[in-house]
């Protein structure tokens, strides 16, 4: 067997773990190309841990490797059930944990959507410095079930997004057992219609909140009927950048942002370090 899985536990609610494939050499100079390369072994991880160990069908594994870069530490891919993720801020964070030599401690990942850099604070609680937006938001009117929906468009660290008030797709936050079916059928018809303007399908429903007095709440959608127990970090920087966009929230004041089931995490832009996002969430270990 070419891994080994360190552990596994859950950040801020959202049921993770962490693999380990740095025995393995792939010459690769990105994290594309170590995605690519290492893909036989990256279903391996898949199968062990969803089929194998029985792992939670809703979790994500962050899986460690060589980094390209000289400047990171570990390399940083992500599988969940149904095959590889372009990011994921909350298995990010349980990585994070399990590498973290101890507290106050930063270990530099390097990642398909850019550097993530994840500190330990000894509390518990990890912050993660996140990559921006790679462009501000758009806007498009997409058709789902007939009707023209107006719809945001948004990716942060490796993660696409289609977003647009609950409300306005007929979806309550209130009751998140019943946002997969109805979720998933409105992300695989506006990601085809969004697909067919931009060029790029998204892969994650983002159904929003207003932002009051720097609180809101989301919901993400994902993979195969999938909803995301946690607040999602990816899906929490694609919630800022919308807010401070939208001017719902000031840059220098931090978003807390729930999921519906109840966790949050906090972020807040950091531009003196030039690093991006702020993250800020409650990790758990089960070794």
């Amino acid at each position: 067997m070419t891994h080994r899985f360190l552990a596994s536990g859950s950040t801020s609610g959202q049921p993770v773990a962490c693999a380990d494939l740095t025995s393995i050499a792939h010459g690769a100079d990105s994290m594309a190309g170590v995605r690519t390369a290492l893909g036989r072994a990256l279903e391996e991880v898949r199968a062990q841990f969803f089929t194998g160990m029985d792992g939670d069908p809703g979790a994500i594994v962050a899986v460690v490797t060589r980094p390209p870069r000289p400047d990171a530490d570990d390399g940083l891919l992500f599988v969940a059930a149904d095959g590889p993720l372009g990011g994921c801020g909350e298995a990010s964070m349980f990585a994070g944990a399990v590498r973290s030599p101890g507290d106050g401690a930063t270990v530099v990942f390097d990642t398909a959507g850019g550097l993530i850099r994840a500190t330990d604070r000894g509390d518990g609680t990890m912050t993660l410095r996140m990559p921006t937006a790679a462009r501000p938001p758009g806007t498009y009117v997409v058709e789902v079930g007939g009707r023209p929906y107006t719809v945001r468009a948004v990716s942060v660290a490796g993660n696409s997004f289609v977003a647009l008030p609950a409300a306005a797709a007929g979806l309550d936050l209130d009751r998140p057992d019943e946002l997969a079916g109805p979720g998933d059928a409105f992300l695989r018809e506006a990601g085809a219609a969004l697909a067919a303007q931009t060029g790029e399908r998204p892969g994650l429903l983002l159904l929003t909140e207003p932002v009051v007095d720097g609180v809101t709440r989301s919901a993400v959608v994902w993979g195969e009927r999938v909803v995301n127990v946690g607040p999602c970090g990816t899906g929490t920087c694609a919630r800022l950048v919308l807010a401070l966009a939208d001017g719902e929230l000031a840059e220098n004041e931090t978003l807390r942002h729930f999921s519906p089931y109840g966790s949050a995490f906090e972020a807040r832009l950091d531009r003196a370090s030039g690093w991006g996002i702020l993250l800020r969430g409650q990790v758990e270990l089960s070794r």
